[in-house]
């Protein structure tokens, strides 16, 4: 009964009749597929008036007397349709009479991460419904979305351990989502999630990190760099995300050099480079190691690595090898001159 109450005072916030969720985001398109099943079906009747079906199987027919037949002991009926970008263009066109005038009583959801916005089904459906966007998150949406899933979550984070969480998982927000609900159950009763939460749930448990080969290279170890180099490509990492890794940290790297230059401190080297100032004391060891004149020298290396990695030059480990070395000496030795051989 209490979920029946709760429903009928969200009629509200209900959803109209029909919806297009498209963006590759499958964490956030889930949430939204949840929050309007939540305020459409009634609870007390969803054996009833729901239907799912996935675009790579169903049929324009199917669909159609699922979203014309009436709600049973309910106000609304709720079809979803899971992978809607995967209907054939003919099963498509049969449903646009129906998008043109649906049906009020019931809401039809279309979840379409690659929806091709040129098509006429998706213009019309634009024109007629709500659009719900679920691209990947910018890097700077990152740290208040970490924010506000904990805070859903009855929860506080400390600013340093989002920014740990930022740091370790990027936007990928199936892997922030599991962190966050491992570091909820550690936290427990004091419902406060703090960086030394991060580090004891981590420490022991940890594989290498794409961080810890660009912290090893920027301290010139190579020996350990070449090391974690052969594990993160052992375990599928993509030498060109290592690549492109490896030169952002590099070109924070020059910029910290003009910070320094300019006197900056170190909050305003931090808002600066993007990195949250309990971060700095590595990049900032890093900078005594590589004089500026290095630093400059090392984007040859990336331009040739690059080159040399989209163009199959030579195998993608012996390109990293080359590169991971020159940048530790602080000058090519490694690294083959392809491009100014061209």
């Amino acid at each position: 009964m209490k979920d029946a109450e709760s429903h009928k005072s969200k009629k509200a916030e209900a959803f109209g009749p029909l919806i297009l969720i498209t963006g590759e985001e499958e964490l956030l398109m889930a949430g939204w597929l949840e929050k309007i099943r939540e305020r459409v079906v009634d609870p007390s009747a969803a054996d009833f008036n729901f239907n799912l079906f996935y675009g790579s199987a169903a049929l324009a027919d199917e669909i159609l007397t699922a979203v014309q037949t009436f709600p049973f002991l309910s106000d609304r009926r709720l079809v979803i349709v899971k992978e809607a970008d995967l209907i054939p263009a003919k099963e498509l066109e049969k449903l646009i009479p129906y998008i043109n005038g649906p049906a009020p009583s019931t809401c039809l959801v279309f979840a379409a991460p690659k929806a091709d916005m040129r098509k006429t089904f998706f213009i019309r459906l634009k024109e007629k419904g709500k659009v719900i966007s679920c691209q990947r998150l910018y890097e700077n949406q990152v740290g208040p979305w970490i924010r506000n899933r904990v805070k859903e979550a009855g929860f506080e984070i400390e600013e340093n351990a989002a920014a740990w969480l930022k740091l370790e998982f990027g936007a990928d927000l199936s892997k922030l989502s599991m962190e966050i609900e491992k570091l909820k159950a550690y936290a427990g009763e004091k419902k406060r999630i703090s960086f030394e939460d991060c580090e004891a749930l981590t420490k022991g448990q940890r594989s290498y990190s794409v961080f810890d080969l660009v912290n090893e290279t920027g301290s010139k170890n190579r020996s350990r760099a070449l090391v974690l180099l052969a594990s993160l490509l052992e375990e599928g990492q993509q030498p060109l995300v290592l690549l492109a890794m490896l030169l952002r940290h590099f070109r924070n790297l020059l910029k910290l050099g003009e910070c320094k230059a300019s006197g900056f401190s170190k909050g305003e080297i931090s808002k600066s480079l993007g990195i949250p100032e309990f971060y700095l004391s590595d990049i900032l060891k890093h900078s005594t190691l590589y004089s500026q004149r290095e630093v400059a020298a090392a984007f040859s290396l990336f331009l040739e690595a690059d080159f040399q990695l989209k163009n199959n030059v030579r195998p993608p480990d012996r390109v990293m090898e080359a590169l991971i070395l020159d940048l530790c000496e602080g000058k090519r030795m490694y690294s083959s001159e392809v491009i100014q051989n061209l």
